[in-house]
């Protein structure tokens, strides 16, 4: 069910009390609805533009955010939303980079102290930088996701649960019965720098110096991509 709004300003809700966010979709496609479902399971406030009609009584009926029919690139139908109570927006329609760019634009022009995010189908999120806060490659996750299914179902040991930065991922590896670092403890295995044991898959507990690397188990990693081949090698062999 979609939160109660109590947000008083961009940034600030309850006082400045809370971290709840307000946030804008506009777009209320396959991308902007599951986005607002997860908002909203973490108990933010969220908003839906839409202007398709059938779409549009679909969102009501899912009780995730407030919806709005309209066109969500006019200036009149953003300031429906309240911009000025809004800490961002999202334009995740599937009309492309350029309009969803415009999208951001237009709102941090009637409300500049607003944060913005652009859904885009290419290009590099550098190139965006000077117009919006952030973007996102639909595209590209769900491709991420479907490697790690494909790997996962084929009983593959190691795969890539998040891409951190350009230069940091986050690393699933299963440790292999005959790999250097098996039955040893954390402490006697010399990992290189760069490269740090977040936790234990099966059990969720976080690693000490006194964890034994256990054959079969599988390990959550950080892991600087230069020294990836080197942790691998020390958990598969």
């Amino acid at each position: 069910m979609a939160p109660t709004e109590t947000p008083t300003g961009n940034g600030a809700v309850d006082g400045g009390m809370s971290e709840d966010r307000r946030i804008v979709i506009v777009g209320g496609g396959h991308v902007g609805y599951h986005t607002a479902l997860q908002l909203d399971n973490r108990g933010h406030t969220v908003v839906i533009v839409e202007k398709d009609e059938d779409r549009v009584e679909f969102l009501t009926e899912q009780y995730i955010a407030t919806v709005i029919q309209g066109d969500g690139g006019r200036p009149s139908i953003l300031r429906e939303t309240r911009l000025d109570r809004t800490d961002v927006l999202a334009a995740l329609t599937s009309y492309g980079a350029m309009t969803n760019l415009g999208i951001c634009m237009t709102a941090q022009r009637i409300e500049p102290s607003i944060k913005t995010v652009a859904r885009i189908d290419h290009g590099d999120d550098e190139e965006y930088a000077e117009m919006v806060d952030g973007v996102v490659y639909p595209e590209q996750l769900a491709a991420h996701a479907a490697a790690n299914e494909v790997i996962n179902v084929s009983g593959g040991a190691v795969r890539t649960i998040e891409e951190v930065t350009d230069d940091l991922e986050l690393i699933e590896i299963k440790v292999a019965n005959e790999a250097p670092a098996a039955g040893r403890t954390l402490e006697t295995v010399a990992f290189p720098r760069g490269a740090v044991v977040v936790a234990d898959r099966e059990t969720g507990e976080f690693p000490g110096p006194e964890t034994v690397l256990r054959p079969d188990a599988r390990y959550v990693l950080a892991v600087r991509r230069d020294v990836t081949d080197e942790v691998v090698r020390l958990l598969r062999g």
